[in-house]
């Protein structure tokens, strides 16, 4: 009986050991953000990240300033083997090194937007599901509670339908882009709508499922787009209007507006919503205009990009020891790339006042050519 038990103990010791991480690619986003969150996430005991790889020897070192344990390589083959892969390459290089991750037997988090093409990702998706793995993507902000609470605003109905969604998003671009192989379509794939648009596409789709793109507009003439704007519309009739830019300052939030309520979410903002009641009988609430979310249930497990990151950090980590889905798997990453895709098909030259009669001819005859 004894034996028994000390072995129980010991298996069940071994399952609580943290999870072994290989992160490959330190570009701009671990540097910010994942590779903080992880080691956020190293410190509460959930992972361990021992291995880096990345083709820059500079770069390996700045992220060795994280995690001074980990060994560094400059070749994936030669790295050492983990639970969990993180792939923070450029987009371009996703499928591949995903498909022959989860070959080797590897869980993954997959940096947004999930690879390049939605067959890609229906690849990917379908690989993990033979394979048995798990495959999260890193749409960070799903772990914000308020876009959660959106969520749950929409499903429970309980201000009616959702009419209207207006959306925008945009500003100076200012990410540190680790090479100038973010600004071109070849490796790229895309400009603002691919780079915000995904996000903002990844959270409609999960609060209301696949639209119809409508209409689309933006302002490449062969390069990427700096500004985009999109009409879409949802099968029960809800529409929504969109736009994004990397060089103007726009409102930078989202307009959901219910029948009989609007609930404002401000880009960024990871607990606080701003509910306008209209009609609706809503006792708990002083007035008709209050901050919703700020109370510490609505703040967990902390505010802000880091928190949301290293939030998806733990729930990689949970669904591989409960074999479960993460909260963001390869689904709605696919259904919003599959939205991009079918953006850029449909793409006319955004109207642009401030060009001459030859300037406007001149920008169709780019486009045509592109």
């Amino acid at each position: 009986m004894t034996s028994e038990i000390s072995s129980d103990s010991a298996i069940e010791s071994k399952a609580e050991l943290p999870l072994k991480v290989l992160i490959i690619g330190c570009g701009a986003v671990v540097e910010e953000y994942q590779g903080p969150a992880a080691r956020e996430a190293e410190r509460q005991g959930w992972l361990e990240v021992v291995g880096l790889v990345d083709r820059s020897e500079e770069r390996l070192a700045r992220c060795q300033g994280l995690f001074p344990a980990a060994k560094c390589y400059t070749d994936l083959e030669r790295a050492r083997e983990a639970d969990i892969a993180l792939i923070a390459t450029p987009a371009r290089s996703h499928a591949d090194l995903a498909v022959s991750l989860l070959g080797r037997g590897y869980n993954l988090l997959v940096e947004k937007p999930i690879c390049a093409t939605a067959a890609e990702a229906r690849t990917m998706r379908n690989e993990a599901d033979r394979l048995g793995r798990m495959l999260a993507v890193g749409h960070f902000r799903r772990f914000f509670p308020a876009i959660e609470t959106v969520r749950t605003l929409i499903a429970s109905a309980v201000f009616g339908p959702v009419r209207r969604i207006v959306a925008d998003e945009g500003g100076m671009f200012r990410w540190p882009a680790a090479s100038a192989g973010f600004f071109t379509r070849q490796e790229g794939g895309g400009g603002v709508t691919l780079d915000i648009g995904i996000h903002m596409l990844e959270i409609l789709v999960s609060w209301l499922g696949l639209p119809e793109v409508v209409d689309y507009a933006d302002d490449a003439m062969g390069g990427v787009e700096i500004n985009s704007a999109a009409k879409l519309r949802w099968p029960g009739g809800t529409e929504a209007d969109i736009r994004l830019s990397w060089d103007v300052e726009l409102a930078n939030r989202y307009r959901i507006e219910f029948e009989r309520a609007t609930v404002t979410w401000r880009t960024g903002q990871a607990t606080d919503l701003l509910i306008e009641i209209d009609g609706v009988p809503v006792p708990q609430l002083a007035t008709s205009r209050q901050q919703y979310g700020s109370t510490a249930e609505h703040s967990t497990p902390a505010h802000g990009y880091l928190g949301a990151f290293t939030a998806q950090w733990k729930d990689v980590v949970d669904a591989v020891r409960e074999n479960r889905k993460p909260r963001v798997s390869g689904g709605t990453a696919m259904a919003a790339l599959s939205l991009v895709e079918t953006m850029y098909a449909r793409k006319r030259l955004m109207d642009m006042p401030y060009f001459d009669p030859e300037e406007s001819a001149r920008a169709r005859q780019l486009v045509e050519a592109a």
